[in-house]
């Protein structure tokens, strides 16, 4: 069988292609990578709170607040949790050892979160004092060591004070020690930062960074472990004229994963892969088609209100389909049962799921398919929790595993 010349024209591109690395370094390669997001409102408070060493560890969480959960204890109870960052933050800021809440600075201990809210608000400026656009980049070097990049460009809108200091948090979502004791937000990582200028008007631009050592020494592995991880960027200092310490800007958002930085570039081997199989095996690549045709898909959205409620719709394929199950992993529970539905081909099927509370983890479903001659299979999913992401619209991954 002759092989159509492009199809070599094509192979030939995508081998000497060379792969593309942030800033030109070619020893470097990009693994993932996002926007950075929004600053948040002034009416965001960053709340610190410090656990105690006897639990309990878990607190109350708003929705107009950044929260950071820091860990001091790991000496004395023995714990694989990190502390050194928990401690220098305590000595940094001058504050005594049992300090338990800090809003925007301000200490705040034994307050409620809505007085808490308060505190932080007074400590706050009403109008944002610089500007900040970039990306958070994932990459890893020629020995496939992962660390965190954030090529950006930096204006203050104002003169700043020589005393500012942008500090990166890296939070773990839900973390557990070797004790099995578990908690929100936990503080990984922190570094501190002041290469950017300070003057009104004057931009940098530059390329920040967490190498993987430090990463990796504040138990943080993006490679095995990339799910449930936050960044937190933020600034702390004056402005001209004013002489009291501030939150000046935040910027929060979860660390890029690769499913949601696939682009064409990751494709076009695969898709040369397609194309040349379908010379070679027509028949091989025609019952991948047909299986394609068959499989079902599925979209999902919250839906706001007290509980967790989550609408699914079922799009059926050119098979007659059988939803047989329905199952969450922990700590994630569904409330109430969930009834066996067949589905006509080319169909819609609407249902909703209620869960029992809210989590910090992402949701991550199971649905059980009997798909007409294709068999049975698994259909997976996995939610952006709405408290993290309260605009959640259609976001999903959604992945088929085939039952032996």
């Amino acid at each position: 069988m002759r092989i159509p010349l492009f199809l070599f024209a094509i192979l030939f591109c995508i081998v000497a292609a060379p792969m593309a690395s942030p800033e030109g370094d070619e020893a470097v390669n990009l693994v993932a990578s996002k926007p950075l997001p929004e600053q948040t409102g002034t009416d965001t408070v960053l709340h610190e709170y410090y656990l105690p060493q006897e639990g309990p560890y878990e607190y109350e969480n708003s929705p107009d607040m950044v929260h950071l959960s820091w860990w001091k204890w790991s000496q004395e109870t023995n714990s694989d949790w990190p502390d050194d960052d928990a401690l220098s933050r305590l000595g940094e800021l001058g504050l005594e050892d049992d300090t338990r809440s800090l809003y925007n600075e301000r200490q705040g201990d034994n307050l409620s979160l809505e007085e808490g809210l308060l505190l932080g608000r007074e400590n706050s400026l009403s109008q944002q004092p610089l500007s900040l656009s970039g990306t958070i980049d994932i990459v890893s070097n020629e020995l496939n060591q992962w660390s965190l990049r954030f090529p950006v460009e930096m204006t203050p809108e104002v003169n700043l004070s020589d005393n500012t200091v942008l500090y990166f948090f890296v939070t773990e979502d839900l973390a557990t020690d070797h004790h099995g004791r578990q908690t929100t937000h936990l503080v990984r990582d922190m570094k501190p930062e002041i290469g950017f200028s300070n003057k009104q008007g004057n931009v940098t631009q530059t390329v920040w960074e967490i190498p993987s050592e430090h990463l990796l020494a504040a138990g943080i592995d993006l490679e095995s472990d990339p799910y449930g991880w936050h960044i937190t960027l933020a600034f702390f200092g004056e402005v001209e004229g004013d002489d009291t310490n501030r939150l000046l800007a935040m910027y929060h958002t979860s660390l890029p994963t690769r499913w949601e930085n696939s682009s064409a570039g990751h494709f076009a081997l695969p898709l040369f892969l397609l194309i040349f199989a379908s010379v070679l095996a027509s028949g091989a690549v025609n019952s991948a088609l047909k299986r394609e045709r068959g499989m079902p898909k599925l979209n999902a959205e919250w839906v706001e209100g007290k509980l967790p409620v989550a609408q699914f719709l079922f799009r059926s394929g050119d098979k007659n389909v059988t939803l047989k199950s329905c199952e969450t992993e922990r700590p994630w529970q569904i409330k109430g049962g969930f009834k066996s539905k067949r589905i006509a081909p080319h169909s819609d099927f609407k249902f909703t799921l209620r869960f029992k509370e809210k989590h910090e983890v992402d949701c991550q479903i199971s649905l059980g398919l009997e798909v007409e001659e294709l068999g049975s299979w698994t259909q997976y999913l996995r939610l952006s929790t709405p408290n993290i992401h309260p605009t959640f619209k259609e976001q999903n991954v959604e992945t088929y595993e085939q039952e032996q």
